[in-house]
């Protein structure tokens, strides 16, 4: 049964609740990390400037360092990073199979890079880092060409504050109601006539750029029927309505096959909704750096043009504080000069104010891994510096990576998978896996590996191993051949070892 307009409004109002208990404090740490993307409890003008709360970019500059990190090492835009498997491992080993899933990751693969996929994905990383702790990533179809068949992927990365979010019972998020602003013309023009209702159409005559809420609600479908063979938009896994908030008009009900919406979070407090990343933990050291810096540069002026301290009637004319400056005082009855004008002492300690804002920035770059990530100054790192690199990251990033991988990654692959086969975008499926897939399975069960350098940098300690053991066969053989034992019975324990899976490890 379709939800009604009053029901979603309702459910979006009591989401909306939820959310502002976390909206404070993540507008205190976007004003100072993100400063884009401050617009969370506060409504800020286009164009007004955003840095009002920083003094010092420490925070900013580590923030996107970090982002940029997880994005070059854990998604790099510049070389593939997945690869498919079937889920029972016997299939795998059938060669029209394997070359299947290797097809299909590699154009899987071509259709992000041919999308918006590393400018949304970037911004997603900028929130998972910074006051959100948790990114929110809309995939879906765009319009197919009028030949048919597969149109690309389109991703848009929802700012915080304008998505509400729920959990199942397994604190997976399966729910999501995003606002979307569009102007009155643009609603029109993307739903039509038919269905925007009078007040769209008489305000698109008179007031075209005025703007309205279009609220998208995305929830499982309590109604689906997976096996009654009835396929189509309002019998799917997943419903979706789009409806405008101020005129209560409902535009657009739907469905999708996979949860289009991708949420990860940094981490999570048991009992919240919500991530908790490293931006929280930096916050004190964050506000007390500005704060110093803000007082160091109400401060530093008085030190560089102290006030004066005269006697009354002792300067002749205006103290001229210029370089190079003359100033005629009088001794005022033989006073020393030092009684009759000069100098306010403001006892500012430079150095001891450069010495806090070291320890506070060195604090703010540990926690966002800053000292770990960024390459050191000196001579090109040699390749295997490069490995240690990577796998300091990895035991530092270690929980969040999984979390990623659960939240983030495999839902991508699932949906990007999905909506190709369905589209016709990857190559029919060999007839040795189809035969073995169960009646009505569309689409077999993939196990998705990760190739970036993250991943092959955690996959490192199981080469080491691997060394280790033919180093210690070789030794081991050469040992019984020495003390006479035939070579064909020395050789046997090579037998052991599946040579082929090793070579393609």
């Amino acid at each position: 049964m379709a939800a009604s307009v009053t029901a979603l409004l309702k459910r979006r109002t009591e989401l909306q609740a939820e959310f502002l208990q976390y909206a404070d404090l993540m507008q205190e740490i976007a004003e100072r990390v993100i400063p884009h993307r401050s617009n969370i409890s506060k409504l800020l003008s286009p164009g007004e400037r955003q840095t009002r709360e920083v003094f010092d970019s420490t925070a900013i500059d580590s923030a996107q360092t970090l982002a940029h990190s997880i994005h070059g090492t854990l998604t790099p835009s510049t070389q593939p990073w997945l690869s498919l498997a079937i889920r029972q491992e016997e299939l795998n080993e059938i060669g029209e199979v394997k070359d299947w899933t290797e097809d299909c990751a590699r154009r899987i693969h071509a259709a992000l890079r041919q999308s918006n996929w590393t400018t949304a994905v970037h911004e997603m990383y900028l929130d998972l880092v910074g006051p959100a702790a948790m990114g929110c990533l809309f995939v879906e179809e765009k319009p197919p060409p009028a030949s048919g068949g597969f149109g690309g992927f389109r991703f848009a990365a929802q700012a915080p504050g304008s998505y509400y979010v729920a959990e199942d019972a397994e604190g997976r998020i399966d729910t999501v109601f995003r606002d979307i602003s569009l102007t009155a013309r643009a609603i029109l023009r993307k739903w039509g006539p038919d269905q925007v209702g009078d007040k769209i159409r008489e305000t698109v005559a008179t007031k075209p750029d005025q703007r309205f809420t279009v609220l998208q609600a995305v929830m499982p479908n309590e109604d689906y029927a997976a096996g009654d063979g009835k396929r189509g938009r309002l019998n799917m896994p997943w419903r979706s309505c789009y409806l405008i908030v101020e005129t209560r008009k409902k535009l657009e009900e739907g469905g999708f096959e996979e949860f289009p919406f991708l949420c990860p979070r940094w981490a999570k407090t048991s009992g919240e909704t919500y991530g908790r990343g490293p931006s929280h933990t930096a916050l004190p050291d964050i506000k007390t750096l500005n704060v110093a810096k803000e007082f160091l540069l109400k401060a530093a002026p008085l030190a560089m043009f102290p006030p004066t301290l005269e006697l009354d009637d002792s300067v002749v004319g205006e103290l001229d504080l210029r370089p190079t400056g003359r100033n005629i005082v009088s001794t005022m009855g033989n006073r020393p000069l030092s009684e009759t004008l000069a100098f306010m002492d403001t006892h500012l300690k430079m150095d001891l104010s450069q010495i806090i804002f070291a320890d506070l920035r060195q604090g703010i770059r540990r926690i966002y891994f800053s000292d770990q990530l960024e390459l050191q100054e000196g001579p090109q790192m040699t390749a295997t510096e490069v490995q240690v690199r990577y796998e300091l990251m990895q035991r530092l990033l270690g929980p969040t990576l999984g979390r990623l991988e659960s939240e983030f990654l495999n839902p991508l692959v699932e949906r990007c998978f999905g909506i190709m086969a369905r589209t016709g975008a990857l190559l029919p499926m060999p007839e040795a896996l189809r035969a073995r897939m169960g009646p009505g399975v569309a689409l077999p069960d993939l196990d998705i590996e990760y190739e970036g350098p993250l991943a092959r940098a955690q996959r490192t300690v199981e080469l080491v191993a691997q060394d280790r053991v033919i180093g210690f066969l070789g030794a081991l053989t050469q040992a019984m051949i020495a003390a006479g034992v035939p070579p064909a019975q020395a050789a046997m324990a090579w037998d052991l070892l599946k040579v082929d899976r090793w070579v393609r490890d």
